[in-house]
């Protein structure tokens, strides 16, 4: 009876290579993104898990690892956006460095869901495989190919699961710190504690935004009022009035320099953020005046007349003043719109996280009671 259904295992596996042979272009698509170093770092990884934990768990890991970053290659690739090769670290995974920053948190949420999408139906085949075979290798596919994609749902930046509920609310943030506390309570392990104080950081910085936005419209504010002080001293029809001008800057140049050398030099995080941020436009506002200065004495106004567009340093100067407003505008509009979406993209990628993560949570359970039966005979 054993060998009739083993018989049976391999016919089906049979018929399931016969259909990847079929697809085999979306194979070479995905050889098409890997590159040198890439490959390299797969076989070492592959080598130390090996070393561990035996080949045929090292083979698992990896593939399911390497399908898993394809996913996000692949999405990325379709946006349009940039990226490093994925490169495996062995014992902690794999990264991939986007070249560019998404648009917004949509897009964002786009390619970290095709991570653990794919992944996901990089061990589906293993289900039937399990099913007609009774391998326990296959067994083994299924329980770390839902953990592993599993893990990565955990609402927790820069985790993909992070990346997909910011879209949906960032608050959600908080409930994935929780829950990391939780699981690194009941689990230590070194490397939660990066991902945990990753996620709290990025948490953190959500939660101060408004602050540094306001903090960006004081900075466009003093350059503003820089480009607009060049404009008044190069327009100045008398040498009193450029005279006068100077003697501000000078004077005002001076209480910022006092100032911020009164300040203290080490801040506390949290607790000292807005003496922070004081001494930080302290400094925007002396460097402004500095500037001021330089550009009045980059010329002779003093002597007459003179052609002081083709002077440098002055147009240096404003330029730099133009460059950090339209820089600092840039920025935050982004900050401010980034997590903006409407009500129709959130149910969307709330059905389509918790759907997955469903579908993972019952898959891992299941597969877990099954290794339960089959330790013995697992590789």
């Amino acid at each position: 009876m054993k060998e009739s259904k083993s018989k049976k295992g391999w016919v089906g596996l049979g018929a399931i290579g016969l259909f990847f042979l079929g697809k085999m272009k979306w194979l070479f698509a995905l050889l098409k993104l890997a590159k040198v170093g890439s490959l390299i770092s797969i076989f070492v990884s592959l080598g130390a898990y090996a070393l561990v934990y035996g080949w045929k768990f090292a083979v698992a890991l990896v593939y399911l690892i390497y399908i898993h970053e394809m996913g996000h290659l692949l999405a990325a690739k379709r946006k349009g956006i940039k990226t490093s090769n994925a490169i495996f670290i062995p014992f902690v995974g794999a990264l991939i460095a986007l070249k560019e920053e998404p648009k917004n948190a949509n897009q964002e949420a786009y390619l970290a869901f095709g991570g653990p999408l794919l992944g996901t139906l990089a061990f589906l085949p293993a289900i039937p495989l399990f099913m007609m075979t009774e391998n326990p290798f296959w067994l083994l596919v299924i329980t770390l190919g839902a953990m592993i994609n599993l893990f990565n749902l955990m609402p927790v930046h820069p985790l993909d699961g992070g990346r997909i509920v910011g879209v949906i609310s960032t608050k959600l943030w908080v409930v994935g710190i929780i829950g990391m506390v939780v699981y690194l309570f009941l689990h230590p392990n070194p490397f939660l504690i990066l991902f945990l104080l990753l996620g709290i950081s990025k948490w953190w910085k959500e939660i101060r935004s408004e602050t540094t936005r306001n903090q960006r419209d004081i900075i466009i504010e003093l350059n503003q009022f820089g480009l607009r002080q060049l404009e008044q001293y190069a327009a100045a029809a008398t040498d009193e009035e450029k005279i006068r001008l100077v003697n501000i800057w000078n004077m005002e140049s001076s209480q910022q320099y006092e100032k911020f050398n009164n300040m203290k030099s080490w801040h506390i995080p949290l607790f000292d953020d807005n003496k922070l941020k004081e001494k930080q436009l302290t400094e925007v506002k002396l460097n402004m005046y500095r500037s001021l200065m330089d550009a009045a004495n980059s010329n002779e106004y003093q002597n007459g007349p003179t052609d002081f567009e083709n002077i440098g340093t002055y147009e240096r100067i404003a330029a730099t003043f133009f460059k950090e407003v339209q820089e600092q505008t840039e920025i935050r509009d982004k900050e401010k719109s980034y997590y903006s979406s409407s009500l129709k993209t959130k149910v969307i990628w709330f059905s389509l996280y918790i759907g997955l993560a469903i579908f993972l949570m019952i898959t891992s359970l299941y597969a877990g009671d099954l290794m339960e039966q089959y330790k013995t005979l697992l590789p």
